[in-house]
């Protein structure tokens, strides 16, 4: 069962391995990043970040859109997380049946406007937030399950 979605540019650390993780009761997070996923250096890098006991998947979006029915149909509590709005976007729009999204953690860069305390978003993020939303799944911004839920508004 999945239990959240959540994008994150710093994919698995502290928040996200023990914090989220522990909220959630999750015992597998899944990875979606088209970088990650080819990188067999930060694929064992995460692997060693995730918290004991929990399993771990690293998958591009290609990969995981070919494994969405049986991604779906786990029993283990799962927790999804994206590196960037592209991937999500490209997940979600071609699986679209989630209700929710965490923006955790999306990087400043050159162009960017300022959303949250850790949330900045370039044009094209807009745009991949947009396709989000358009599949009927709503966008929050939350740091820790013990801080504010904010809705996004583009």
């Amino acid at each position: 069962m999945i239990k959240a979605l959540r994008i994150d540019h710093r994919l698995v650390h502290g928040q996200v391995a023990f914090t989220w993780t522990h909220f959630l009761a999750a015992t597998r997070i899944i990875v979606i990043d088209d970088k990650a996923a080819a990188d067999e250096f930060q694929k064992m890098a995460l692997n060693m970040a995730k918290p004991a006991g929990c399993k771990l998947n690293v998958f591009s979006v290609d990969k995981a859109l070919e494994r969405a029915e049986k991604i779906d149909s786990l029993t283990d509590s799962v927790f999804i997380i994206f590196g960037s709005t592209k991937d999500a976007a490209g997940y979600i729009t071609g699986h679209p049946v989630f209700k929710e999204l965490n923006l955790g953690g999306v990087a400043k860069k050159e162009g960017s406007r300022n959303y949250a305390d850790v949330v900045y978003l370039t044009p094209e993020e807009e745009d991949d937030i947009r396709a989000i939303m358009a599949t009927g799944c709503k966008v929050f911004m939350q740091q820790l399950p013990t801080t504010k839920r904010e809705s996004l508004t583009l």
